[in-house]
C-alpha cells in the first residue's frame, strides 16, 4: 500500500483558488492525486473547512491560470469544472435569516448587487455595464439583480424583464461599449417565490477591458474600471500593473508549455533559413521560394484564422512544385476591411470564408465583396443568411444590409454619369485602359459600379486586377483617401456580384 502524501503550501494555495471558483472536491483532487503520490480526498475537504493549511494565502487568479496551463497528463482527461451558475453554487451564496434570504457576506470584490434590471435605454444599464467591466478586470464574479444594496436581502425582481431579456441583446450592448468584450453567463434563482437575476462575469484573459464610449453618467470613454471590495471604480496603478504582469506570466507559461510539447515530440519546429520542418516522427522541407510568404497562427486560433489563405497540414506531406498546387499561406492577422477586399481582388482562396462574411456584420462600412466568400463556404444562400441572422452583430444595420444583398434585395450597382458613364461604355466594349492617377481611379471605380451583366468574364478579370492597383494608390490616412477606398470597395462589390452571385 502506498503512503499518503501531503500537499505543499503552493499546492494548498492553488486548491484554495479552485475552491473559491466553486470547483467540486473531486475535480480538484484529480489535479493533485498521482500514482506516484497519492493524496487523500479528505485533504481537499480539510482545506475547504480551514483545518489544513489554514495559514496559507489563496493563490492569485494568474497563478491558478499558470498552474492549469502548465498542468499536463497525457494519460488522463480532467473532469469538467462545474458551471459558475450551477444552482448549488448560487444557493450557497445566500443564507436564510428571520424568514428572508440574504447575500452571505454582503458585497465583495466578486459580488455586486442591483435592485432592478434594465438593459434599454443604455443609460439604465450604465451602472451594470460599469460593474461588468470592473469584475472582468479583477477576478470575475457575480452581478446580482433583485438584491437590495445595503441590506443585501433577496427582495426579488419587480417584473419579467430579466427573465425575458435575450443574452444576445446584452452581448450586443457589451460589444458596443467595451473592448475586449467580457464573457457573461445568465441565470435565474428563486428564493421563496422571489427571483434573483444572475450575470456571471468571467475574468478576461486579455484585459484590461476598456470603455470605448460614454454610457450615461457611469461609464466614460477610455475608462478602465476595477471591482474593489464593496465598490467598482476607476482602476488604480497597482491593479493595472497586476493585470499587465498577469498577461506576461501567461505568455511565459504558454511558451514553456509549447517548448515542453516540442521536447516530447508533440509539436514540430521550422527553420526559417532552410525551410526544414522537423519533429520526432519525421521531417519535410518547404521550398525556400515560399518561405517569405509564411507567417504564423497564434496558439489556439487556427480554427479562427482570419487574415488570408491558410496552409493546413494533415497526414503525410510530400514535396510538390508550386505549379502543381494552389499557393496558400498560414497567417496571423485578424480580418480587416483591406483584407476582405484585397483577397477578392487577388482571387485568393481563404481557409475560413465564414469569418470574412461575419466580419461584415461588425464593420461600419456597408460595401464589401461577399459572394466570393459565399462561394467558398459551399453553403446554400439560405444557410449563410440564417447563420448571419444568428450572429451578435456590432452594427446590426450592417448585418441587415448584408443579409439583404445576399437575399437579392439590394446590389452594389449604381448608375454612372459624365466621365464615368463614358468610361463604362468603353469597359462594356472591352476597351480597358488602366488609370494612372488618383483622379482617374475615382472615375474608373464609378464606371465599374455601373457595369451590366453582359461584360465578358475575361474583361471582368482584367478590371479586377486594375482595381487592385487603384486600391494600392488609396492607402493614405486622409479623408480623401478614405473616400476613394469607399468607392473602390463598392466597385469591388459590383465585380463580386458579376463574377460569383450567379454561381451561388
Amino acid at each position: 500500500m502506498r503512503k499518503q502524501r501531503n500537499l505543499s503550501d503552493a499546492e494548498i494555495a492553488i486548491v484554495k483558488a479552485m475552491l473559491r471558483k466553486g470547483w467540486r472536491n473531486d475535480v480538484i483532487h484529480f489535479y493533485f492525486n498521482k500514482p506516484e503520490r497519492l493524496i487523500s480526498p479528505g485533504r481537499i475537504t480539510q482545506i475547504k473547512m480551514g483545518k489544513y493549511g489554514a495559514s496559507v494565502e489563496e493563490a492569485l487568479p494568474e497563478e491558478l491560470e499558470t498552474f492549469l496551463s502548465a498542468w499536463q497528463d497525457s494519460d488522463a482527461k480532467p473532469p469538467p469544472a462545474p458551471s459558475p451558475v450551477d444552482m448549488k453554487i448560487l444557493r450557497s451564496m445566500f443564507i436564510r435569516e428571520t424568514g428572508a434570504w440574504r447575500l452571505a457576506g454582503g458585497e465583495t470584490d466578486r459580488t455586486e448587487c442591483k435592485a432592478n434590471f434594465r438593459v434599454q435605454p443604455a443609460e439604465s444599464f450604465s451602472k451594470a455595464l460599469r460593474a461588468i467591466a470592473g469584475l472582468a478586470n479583477n477576478k470575475g464574479g457575480y452581478l446580482l439583480f433583485g438584491v437590495t444594496d445595503g441590506s443585501f436581502q433577496a427582495d426579488g425582481l419587480a417584473d419579467e424583464t430579466f427573465a425575458k431579456s435575450d443574452v444576445g441583446l446584452i452581448n450586443r450592448v457589451l460589444a458596443g461599449s467595451l473592448d475586449p468584450v467580457p464573457h457573461i453567463t445568465k441565470a435565474l434563482i428563486e428564493f421563496g417565490g422571489k427571483r434573483v437575476g444572475v450575470l456571471y462575469v468571467e475574468k478576461h484573459d486579455h484585459g484590461p477591458v476598456v470603455a470605448i464610449k460614454n454610457v450615461g453618467q457611469d461609464v466614460k470613454e477610455g475608462g478602465i474600471y476595477f471591482r474593489y471590495v464593496g465598490e467598482t471604480r476607476l482602476i488604480k496603478p497597482g491593479e493595472l500593473r497586476q493585470i499587465i504582469a498577469g498577461r506576461e506570466q501567461r505568455a511565459i507559461a504558454e511558451f514553456s508549455a509549447r517548448m515542453g510539447r516540442v521536447a516530447i515530440g508533440k509539436e514540430a519546429t521550422i527553420d526559417l533559413d532552410s525551410g526544414e520542418v522537423a519533429g520526432t516522427s519525421g521531417k519535410f522541407v518547404i521550398d525556400k521560394a515560399l518561405l517569405p510568404n509564411i507567417q504564423f497562427v497564434r496558439e489556439g486560433d487556427f480554427s479562427q484564422t482570419t487574415g488570408a489563405p491558410a496552409l493546413r497540414l494533415i497526414g503525410d506531406v510530400e514535396p510538390v512544385s508550386e505549379a502543381e498546387r494552389e499557393r496558400t499561406r498560414v497567417i496571423r492577422e485578424n480580418v480587416t476591411p483591406d483584407a476582405v477586399v484585397r483577397n477578392f481582388l487577388r482571387n485568393e482562396k481563404v481557409a475560413e470564408p465564414m469569418q470574412y462574411i461575419h466580419f461584415q456584420a461588425h464593420a461600419q462600412r456597408k460595401w464589401f465583396p461577399v459572394w466570393f466568400y459565399v462561394d467558398q463556404t459551399k453553403l446554400t444562400v439560405n444557410g449563410v443568411v440564417e447563420d448571419l441572422r444568428g450572429q451578435v452583430a456590432t452594427y446590426p444595420s450592417s448585418r441587415d444590409a448584408l443579409v439583404n444583398r445576399i437575399a437579392g434585395k439590394d446590389a452594389a450597382f449604381r448608375q454612372s454619369t459624365g466621365k464615368a458613364e463614358a468610361l463604362r461604355t468603353k469597359l462594356v466594349r472591352g476597351e480597358i485602359t488602366a488609370p494612372t492617377d488618383i483622379d482617374q481611379d475615382v472615375v474608373f471605380a464609378a464606371a465599374v459600379q455601373a457595369l451590366p451583366t453582359t461584360v465578358k468574364p475575361k474583361d471582368l478579370e482584367t478590371i479586377r486586377k486594375t482595381l487592385l492597383h487603384c486600391l494600392d494608390r488609396a492607402q493614405g490616412a486622409d479623408a480623401r483617401s478614405s473616400s476613394r477606398r469607399g468607392s473602390i470597395y463598392r466597385a469591388a462589390c459590383r465585380l463580386d456580384e458579376l463574377l460569383y452571385a450567379k454561381k451561388s
